[in-house]
């Protein structure tokens, strides 16, 4: 009988979402669709100090921007709730409980001074540490405050990863673990297992710094008698530019709400997801995420880490732009440019259209369609050239082509090239050496406007 495939992702709200979860999601929802799967969004929100309510809208608001939508989750529950793991310690509780009841684990009154000291002493001996188990052989008296700690049985630990093949892990080099703390919470290696064994989940998908996790969980899958899940697949870091480990506070890059607002589009930023740490092995670069869906494979994903680069990020999204039809650009472009009429922007959109890799740009490129730049200060021959200028614009129709057709006109008959009639008149228009061309600058101004910029200029000497 064929397994009924459920993948999940388990993000802290702990701080802003962060460019990996949106990554393992993306991986986890195009495998779960290749095999009419559901995908679950869980929350690991344990760490009582750190969650925020914020920080768990953040989750939803920015998976949602990226169109990554989960089957079951906390907003959106299904038959295996609840679905945040602060709801679910009595589960874990109760799991410990039959652990310690079987002889499988026991518990620790170890002080934090007591462990420390035999850390020091493994050092000092110059071996690897591993708890000493004096608390299963001889607990001490007149003790309240206790953790839980699962007794390792040893032995070798196998299990197939989908990218790097067969594993195998020693577990007589692991120590007995610690499953739940002394305040009752579970820890991370306890409470993600039972969870996906209860929560039915068949495939494992998640990030690299989880593989030495695996052994650890697996042991305690069995352990409980619960049903391993058929595959893991530990997929590569992304990886800084310089390299290092993508760190929240170190790289804007690992938070997702800048990419939304930097002007981003969510369906470049997937594409560009879905390229680091795998390839099609084709030549194509630009995918739908039906066409993901259809070329994604885990034997195709890389065992290295992969480097973010902002510049191939820039040429998708800027693929994504010019594929925009214009009044769907002009929508997005909006909330940028909020003080630019709709009509204005409509008309800017084809001029934007090919000089933006973002749609934050519209903002440099328009900004003096409500700043009034200050005049520049020309000589004589500039002075000339402006003045004829305006008296090719005074009765053209205001739109970019008749615009266009009369300075070009105009140019010819001042002798000049067309860079040195046109930039000085970008200078007084926008008050900047680049701009959208120079007949769309214009026209996008009201003809008042533009030609008052223009005679102001040209009563100003140097």
């Amino acid at each position: 009988m064929a397994v009924s495939v459920r993948v999940r992702i388990a993000p802290s709200p702990t701080g802003f979402a962060h460019l990996g979860t949106a990554s393992t999601a993306l991986y986890n929802i195009l495998f779960a669709r290749q095999n009419n799967g559901a995908f679950v969004l869980r929350l690991d929100d344990t760490d009582l100090e750190r969650n925020r309510p914020e920080y768990e809208a953040l989750i939803y608001e920015s998976l949602t921007w990226l169109g990554l939508l989960w089957d079951e989750g906390p907003n959106n529950p299904g038959p295996y709730g609840p679905y945040r793991q602060s709801e679910r310690v009595d589960v874990y509780r109760e799991h410990a409980a039959r652990l310690i009841a079987e002889g499988k684990a026991y518990r620790c009154y170890c002080t934090p001074d007591e462990l420390e000291e035999e850390r020091r002493q493994a050092q000092r001996e110059k071996r690897a540490y591993k708890y000493s188990r004096r608390c299963l052989m001889n607990p001490p008296e007149g003790r309240s405050v206790f953790a839980v700690r699962f007794k390792v049985p040893g032995g070798e630990i196998a299990f197939i990863d989908m990218v790097r093949g067969e594993m195998k892990f020693d577990a007589d080099l692991i120590g007995d673990f610690i499953i739940v703390k002394s305040d009752g919470y579970p820890t991370y290696q306890f409470a993600s297992p039972v969870d996906d064994a209860l929560m039915k989940i068949t495939h494992v998908i998640r990030g690299e710094e989880h593989l030495s996790n695996t052994p650890y969980q697996l042991m305690l899958v069995d352990a409980l008698g619960f049903e391993r899940p058929a595959a893991y697949a530990h997929m590569p870091l992304i990886l800084a530019n310089d390299g290092a480990k993508l760190s929240k506070r170190k790289h804007p890059e690992a938070n997702l709400i800048l990419f939304r607002e930097q002007g981003y589009l969510p369906e470049a930023l997937l594409n560009y997801m879905a390229l680091l740490g795998w390839n099609p092995g084709t030549e194509q670069e630009i995918f739908t995420v039906d066409e993901l869906v259809q070329a994604f494979s885990f034997d195709r994903v890389q065992h290295a880490g992969a480097r973010f680069d902002w510049e191939k990020l820039n040429w998708i999204n800027g693929e994504y732009i010019r594929r925009l039809a214009d009044d769907e650009l002009a929508r997005r472009l909006q909330p940028f440019v909020p003080r630019v009429e709709a009509s204005t922007l409509e008309l800017a959109v084809p001029a934007l259209k090919t000089r933006m890799h973002k749609l934050s740009q519209a903002v440099d490129y328009l900004d003096y369609l409500w700043t009034d730049p200050p005049a520049p200060a020309l000589d004589a021959e500039t002075t000339k050239r402006v003045q004829q200028a305006i008296n090719a614009l005074r009765d053209v129709p205001w739109e970019p082509e008749a615009i266009e057709a009369v300075l070009e006109k105009a140019v010819a008959d001042s002798g000049v090239g067309k860079g040195k009639f046109y930039t000085p008149l970008r200078d007084i228009l926008t008050g900047k050496k680049v701009s959208l061309p120079i007949h769309y600058t214009l026209a996008l101004l009201p003809r008042e406007v533009a030609l008052s910029r223009l005679e102001r200029a040209a009563l100003v000497r140097q």
